[in-house]
């Protein structure tokens, strides 16, 4: 398939797959001429690194675990997304301390408007 073919099965641009390329995370594709031809594999490949990017790992993260054309190292894999994990965590812990000290500051401020009216 030509690289609008894959932008479109990817839900992605045509210049994303071009950046794919760019930057080494998809390689080696075969050309016909001056057309690039991308496989099956390739549709999956792009679909495994947006999914990626949705779990907030970045591109140059990604290229780091890429071993072959299609595979990445999955036991590499599977650590930064324990440490990924533990941070959601710590950042959820943050986020509920956070809100606790909002929900304080809008009784105390909220008692105090409330003594100005009936005072």
């Amino acid at each position: 398939m030509y690289i609008g073919e894959i932008a479109t099965r990817c839900d992605v641009s045509v210049k994303t797959i071009r950046h794919y390329e760019a930057i080494g995370l998809l390689s080696d594709i075969k050309r016909q001429g001056s057309y690039r031809i991308y496989e099956n594999a390739d549709v999956e490949f792009v679909t495994l690194i947006k999914r990626a990017q949705l779990l907030g790992l970045s591109l140059t993260q990604l290229k780091q675990l890429k071993i072959t054309r299609h595979d990445l190292d999955w036991p590499a894999v599977m650590a930064l997304l324990e440490d990924k994990k533990q941070q959601i965590l710590i950042d959820i812990t943050a986020l509920e301390q956070q809100k606790e000290l909002l929900d304080f500051y809008h009784r105390d401020i909220k008692m105090c408007l409330d003594n100005q009216v009936s005072g």
